[in-house]
């Protein structure tokens, strides 16, 4: 009897340990999220809706220009090439057939402007006005126009772009 007794107790704690094992620890993973990659095209002059449009893949610009609403009826389209792709920053300007010759150009002092005034400067992003602020703060007053060659997100073209709206004295 106590044979017995013993056996049903030692299968007991086996039974036990086989079908209560014990629990596993388990490691948590935390994933960064990660977002596609943008770009931003900014529709100017004769449409409906101009702006900037973020577009997370490549478009052609007739597809761009149909985000701008309609053409207007002076939007002089010669020179526009519809099926060109964009997949990267870009600024389409839609000339006008009627060109207002009272514009005048408002001329922004790098070494003083603010950042609200910097972004007023066409191709002037938020990201290239912060840099430029950056740039001056850790740098000191700009001598000419050509130093803002060493700003971060500003390049040639874009350089030769805002050229006409900047001064430094």
């Amino acid at each position: 009897m106590k044979k017995a007794m013993f056996t049903t107790l030692g299968l007991m704690i086996l039974g036990c340990i086989w079908l209560f094992p014990r629990h596993e620890t388990t490691e948590l993973v935390h994933q960064v999220a990660v977002y596609p990659k943008s770009f931003v095209v900014e529709i100017t002059g004769a449409v409906s809706l101009p702006g900037r449009y973020v577009f997370f893949e490549p478009l052609t610009v007739r597809e761009a220009l149909m985000y701008g609403g309609d053409l207007l009826p002076d939007a002089d389209l010669t020179g526009i090439m519809f099926s060109d792709v964009i997949s990267s920053q870009r600024t389409l300007r839609i000339p006008s057939i009627h060109v207002d010759t009272n514009t005048t150009i408002v001329v922004i002092n790098i070494n003083k402007a603010s950042f609200k005034e910097l972004i007023t400067i066409p191709s002037m992003t938020e990201t290239r006005a912060a840099s430029l602020i950056v740039y001056r703060e850790a740098h000191g007053a700009f001598q000419s126009i050509d130093e803002l060659i060493h700003v971060k997100h500003i390049g040639i073209s874009t350089l030769e772009k805002i050229r006409p709206y900047v001064t430094v004295g």
